[in-house]
């Protein structure tokens, strides 16, 4: 009896380190496919930036030129609605909640894709310097500043999701909530990046960021109560 008591706890601590094993290579690779992501992007707005693939890459870069940030913010603005419906266990089925998170993850990572080519295109069409575009406010210009700052923000919100396994397998998982939190700062920044910096918005765009703004604030001050509906 004893012999076979001693063993069990033996299998278990195996097992759980064979699932950290797992779980720490698989923000490894999903690093390294941001890396390469962000290298293609790189490649391709210099790429159609500098006109390189031939006439029709010329007009799809001033297409990007002008609307490159409008498709980095439109999924921004998506990941944060859908990622925040994703917790909310009063909505959503556990499975349907799943479903959601696969939404958040995929939107998320193609708006960092487009931000990499919304910014080097506009680095590329010297619309602002390379120490404006790394540095906040280093160009001057308070909108482009707003805008850095939303881009680190987004960032750190993508990468502390990609390593959310190895939070969860500390006692400190508030740290992985704090940097994930910072989506809820890229958002606005960038909204005030996009209406602020480029060509004046029409006001059907202000007001339709405008009412996702609100609708996003009025589900977090309402989750203390539908939290409380929830079950576990």
């Amino acid at each position: 009896m004893g012999t076979g008591s001693s063993r069990l706890p033996l299998r278990r601590r195996t097992a759980a380190r064979r699932a950290t094993a797992r779980r720490v290579r698989v923000p490894v690779r999903l690093l390294a496919g941001c890396v390469t992501v962000g290298g293609l992007g790189v490649l391709v707005g210099m790429s159609i930036s500098m006109g390189w693939i031939g006439p029709a890459g010329t007009a799809v870069g001033h297409f990007l030129d002008f609307y490159g940030g409008v498709f980095t913010l439109v999924p921004l603005s998506l990941a944060v609605m859908i990622g925040l419906l994703a917790t909310d266990r009063a909505i959503l089925s556990p499975r349907h909640r799943i479903h959601a998170q696969s939404i958040h993850r995929a939107l998320a990572f193609l708006a960092v894709s487009m931000l990499v080519v919304h910014v080097t295109s506009q680095v590329v069409e010297h619309r602002v310097g390379l120490a404006g575009a790394l540095v906040p406010f280093g160009s001057g210009a308070a909108a482009v500043g707003f805008g850095t700052l939303a881009c680190y923000s987004m960032i750190v919100a993508v990468a502390s999701g990609i390593a959310r396994g190895r939070f969860a397998l500390t006692d400190r998982p508030w740290v992985w909530r704090a940097l994930h939190l910072t989506a809820y700062a890229a958002w606005p920044l960038g909204i005030w990046h996009g209406l602020t910096a480029g060509r004046h918005p029409k006001t059907w765009v202000t007001a339709s960021y405008a009412l996702c703004f609100a609708a996003v604030v009025l589900a977090l001050l309402a989750r203390p109560f539908l939290r409380g509906r929830g079950t576990p």
